[in-house]
């Protein structure tokens, strides 16, 4: 049927594109191994002094309020809740 060409062509079309498009696979090499360049990265690399005391202050000054601020929510939500009733 002429239907069944049409579709057999897309089909075919549809493949050859797909094989345009696809990226070169950079592993396919067979003498690439990936254990030889990696590289254990410690703790205190690419940190210089006070950074590590600079990012837990800022985590706490980030925090601390917001965390303050839904306890006092809460707490004033039960005090209108239980303590008016």
């Amino acid at each position: 049927m002429w239907w069944n060409r049409k579709v057999d062509r897309l089909f075919k079309l549809k493949k050859e594109e797909q094989k345009k498009d696809e990226t070169p696979d950079i592993y396919a090499d067979e003498y690439y191994n990936p254990d030889e360049d990696r590289v254990e990265p410690t703790v205190g690399d690419n940190l210089e002094k006070g950074d590590l005391f600079a990012m837990i202050l800022s985590a706490w000054i980030t925090i601390m309020p917001i965390c303050l601020g839904l306890l006092i929510g809460i707490v004033l939500l039960a005090w209108l809740l239980l303590g008016l009733f």
